[in-house]
């Protein structure tokens, strides 16, 4: 939809003489003028864009602060520089078609709410739809709606309709709070190098073929997240091509179809090797495989679920996983992760797997057995699932997670919060995938 424009409704009732002096005077980027007219007529002669400051006359102290903390910074000064700057009282009129309204009761400016805020209008770009037009409006109530930095964003926005500009906006900000960009490595050998000096998990980013700067299973939001970032400086970061390769022993693989990878089933997604600790059982080893299942990229949510999961084991963190994203948020992951419980999970996944038959078998004798291991007076409880055959093991894990849902027993304890806990999955010579869930709490 072409944005709403006022050069069509004021332009043609407006015939103004713009002196020199008014042109050389607001060439000093602190100069702003008074009147919509005069501002608009300068625009459309120079070709700039055009910024409109409406401001309240009986707020001064809010003002005071844009001027003296926002718009007299440097940079932004320099910016202002190019446009040609109007600052407006909320009522301030302009005559239309032999009446007059008050500027922010015209659509134009819908989205400041006819309060305090600035608008952007384009007259830079006359052969664009949206030239005349409002392209930007960022309504500023208080002293922390915007910030210099936030004000030098608007300013150096590319040009476009006014939704494109919201977003690139929304963007920019975002990674401007995040802070500088994250390093990614190219290289394979070299991430790895590094997370071994550095005692790190190694995350990989495997993108679309042939680009290893467009990863489609992570949204530029979700990377610039503060949160996301944050966490991400705890690992080593690479991003690779689906068909980036190594050398082992004296041949170039495709490292994708390495079998430590195969639970990303040749797809882009995210993966994370352990190179944490020397004397752990999971150094070296792939703890995380995060292939995209559909059309949809991994959220915000999901992202900082993966970035926060426990030490273990490729499966037991899958299904922690799986359990974590769970629409209605089970608690049973909150507690502590147990060595000894996810063991016993590890072991009867095992032996349901080996005899290809999923259920609580023998519960009486490890029952007493894993509730002597736990301290104080808690006791164990234990769930069981299966999947169907030929899944992927993150498939095959939210099925499980799906199928606990749909039971009222598991699902008790699967939603209540433990002390301890321990999950695990196996698969059987049936492809079907087998999961266990331990946990020690207070009957």
């Amino acid at each position: 939809m072409r944005p709403t424009t006022l050069l069509s409704v004021v332009m043609l009732m407006i015939s103004l003489f713009v002196s020199p002096g008014v042109a050389a005077a607001f060439a000093a980027p602190q100069t702003w003028l008074a009147d919509y007219g005069k501002a608009m007529s300068l625009a459309k002669e120079q070709g700039r864009m055009m910024l409109v400051f409406f401001h309240e006359p009986g707020r001064s102290e809010l003002r005071s602060h844009l001027e003296s903390n926002v718009f007299a910074t440097a940079e932004v000064r320099e910016k202002l520089a190019d446009h040609v700057c109007l600052r407006l009282p909320l009522g301030a009129k302009i005559r239309v078609q032999g009446r007059e309204i008050v500027v922010l009761e015209h659509e134009a400016f819908a989205g400041l709410e006819q309060r305090p805020g600035l608008a952007v209008l384009d007259f830079a770009h006359p052969e664009a739809d949206y030239y005349g037009c409002v392209v930007s409006t960022v309504p500023v109530r208080a002293k922390g709606d915007l910030t210099a930095e936030e004000m030098s964003i608007l300013l150096d926005l590319p040009p476009g309709m006014p939704d494109e500009r919201e977003k690139t906006m929304a963007e920019r900000v975002a990674q401007q709070k995040a802070g500088p960009p994250l390093h990614w490595y190219k290289s394979y050998g070299k991430a790895m190098e590094q997370a071994k000096r550095a005692g790190k998990m190694m995350l990989i980013v495997f993108c679309s073929k042939g680009s290893v700067l467009r990863c489609d299973c992570l949204c530029d939001d979700v990377l610039a997240d503060r949160k996301v970032r944050a966490k991400l400086k705890r690992f080593v970061r690479v991003r690779l091509p689906l068909d980036a390769t190594i050398r082992q022993k004296g041949k170039r693989v495709t490292l994708i179809d390495d079998p430590a990878f195969a639970e990303m089933l040749g797809r882009q997604g995210i993966a994370i090797v352990d190179l944490t600790d020397e004397q752990s059982e999971h150094y070296g080893y792939v703890v995380s495989c995060f292939p995209m299942l559909g059309e949809q990229s991994y959220s915000l949510d999901k992202m900082l679920v993966i970035l926060d999961l426990p030490p273990g084991s490729l499966t037991q963190r899958t299904l922690i996983y799986a359990v974590r994203i769970h629409p209605e948020r089970p608690a049973s992951t909150n507690g502590k992760l147990n060595s000894d419980l996810a063991e016993e999970a590890r072991r009867h996944c095992d032996h349901q797997a080996r005899i290809r038959l999923q259920g609580h078998h023998n519960w009486e004798t490890r029952f007493h057995r894993i509730s002597r291991r736990l301290p104080g007076s808690l006791t164990a409880c234990e769930v069981c699932a299966e999947s169907w055959p030929g899944e992927g093991l993150l498939q095959a894990a939210i099925e499980c997670v799906r199928c606990w849902r749909l039971s009222s027993g598991h699902w008790r304890a699967v939603r209540a919060r433990h002390r301890y806990y321990g999950y695990d999955m196996r698969r059987g010579s049936n492809r079907i995938w087998y999961a266990t869930g331990i946990f020690g709490s207070r009957q």
